[in-house]
């Protein structure tokens, strides 16, 4: 199956799922008619500027992110063959519960067949972020060869 979406869902749109959206925008070789690639918060009260040391590690690995401000998921986003890739298991529940949704969802290390949960960085130093960082992007990259081996791209 071949995804409309792809979402990339962390608690306040501001860090980790940023951070994922970014590195799958820069390993991703884009087509014309690929997906629709995005990141998005359960929590997103109003808008917020992402984390600025979020912001300063992708700069540091030439990644460049333009938006600046987190977005709360929608259910119109949900519809369509839709691949949900959380940050960790806690808000991968908030979306079977309080989006009843039946897609295609998974923790982001889940997906490539991983238990763990991903590092959590905020209010920590920069050098958490960046092994946040190196954690997204290894595991961004076995996402990004697993959706074009399965064809899913």
């Amino acid at each position: 199956m071949k995804f409309d979406r792809i979402i990339f869902v962390g608690n306040d749109n501001i860090c980790r799922s940023i951070m994922a959206e970014a590195v799958f925008r820069h390993l991703y070789k884009s087509k014309d008619d690929g997906p629709e690639i995005m990141s998005r918060g359960l929590a997103v009260l109003f808008e917020e500027p992402y984390n600025p040391k979020a912001m300063l590690i992708l700069r540091m690995h030439d990644i460049i992110f333009d938006e600046n401000l987190s977005v709360q998921l929608s259910a119109e986003e949900l519809l369509g063959d839709t691949l949900v890739l959380t940050m960790g298991f806690t808000e991968k529940l908030r979306i079977l519960e309080d989006y009843g949704y039946d897609g295609e969802i998974y923790t982001l290390k889940e997906f490539v067949g991983n238990d763990d949960e991903l590092l959590d960085p905020y209010g920590e130093e920069l050098d958490i972020y960046e092994a946040c960082y190196q954690d997204i992007y290894e595991i961004v990259e076995q996402v990004v060869k697993k959706l074009y081996e399965e064809e899913m791209l």
